[in-house]
């Protein structure tokens, strides 16, 4: 294959793998010919100059809170990322336009494979859950009632270390879920809120559950410069058929 270039915007960034090749935007003459651009999430390069690069764009998250690049994404890579998989996502980031889809690599391999394994197993339950709900009845399901659930959810940290709860996929379903009967868009950087995990476990889950089909990234329709991240149709189907179980068994109203 021919050699593609990634324009490296600030930081020190690792070499990637074959077929790729970083450029620096001032002193190589091939940055002008860049595929797309690797931007640190706390860069402090503005829109502007975002703008007139044209290029997908690429953004590096390390331990910043919320990346301010974040919600601009075509892709991302995560602190740890190796050559491998920042091969692999600028790849799919050019061939397909899914950058947030990491599959199994070298290096990084098997933390990755591991989310990877947890998201599918979480894809197939989802997908057994909604034909096992089918034929439940109609309880009254609401987005009040789901935000009531996070806002439980967020109470045990009052009485119990925080860290005894990590379940961020269930955080962000339950999340998205709510924005959906409520018609809201979300974006990546408050889907990262919600998990309630620090931001670059909450972007691995996103990838991971991203590549089991259970999240779909589809682009803002008022500004392609943002990404917005919902349920599919059958994980949406499966959260309403347990949240009618559960809205049955507790009666809530």
């Amino acid at each position: 294959m021919n050699e593609c270039r990634i324009l490296a915007l600030g930081g020190d960034w690792p070499q990637v793998g074959p077929g790729w090749r970083l450029v620096a935007p001032n002193d190589d003459p091939l940055a002008v010919m860049a595929d797309l651009a690797l931007v640190p999430a706390d860069s402090a390069l503005d829109d502007l100059f975002i703008d007139r690069l044209a290029l997908p764009l690429l953004v590096a998250v390390g331990e910043a809170p919320l990346p301010r690049w974040l919600d601009r994404a075509d892709g991302f890579v995560l602190a740890g990322d190796d050559e491998d998989t920042i091969a692999t996502v600028a790849g799919r980031v050019l061939q397909q336009g899914q950058g947030w889809r990491v599959a199994e690599q070298a290096g990084t391999a098997e933390h990755i494979s591991a989310l990877s394994a947890e998201a599918r197993r979480i894809a197939d339950a989802l997908a057994q859950l909604a034909r096992d709900t089918e034929g439940d009845g109609e309880a009254q399901v609401s987005a009040a009632m789901v935000r009531r659930l996070i806002r439980l959810r967020r109470d045990r940290e009052r009485h119990f270390p925080a860290d005894l709860f990590g379940d961020p996929a269930w955080d962000m379903l339950l999340d998205l879920v709510a924005a959906r009967m409520e018609g809201v868009d979300v974006a990546v950087s408050s889907l990262c809120v919600a998990a309630a995990v620090p931001t670059t476990t909450a972007l691995r889950w996103v990838r991971s559950l991203s590549e089991a089909g259970v999240f779909v990234r589809r682009t803002d329709p008022g500004d392609a410069r943002r990404a917005f991240i919902t349920l599919s149709d059958s994980a949406h189907d499966a959260m309403i058929g347990w949240l009618r179980r559960f809205a049955t068994v507790f009666a809530l109203r």
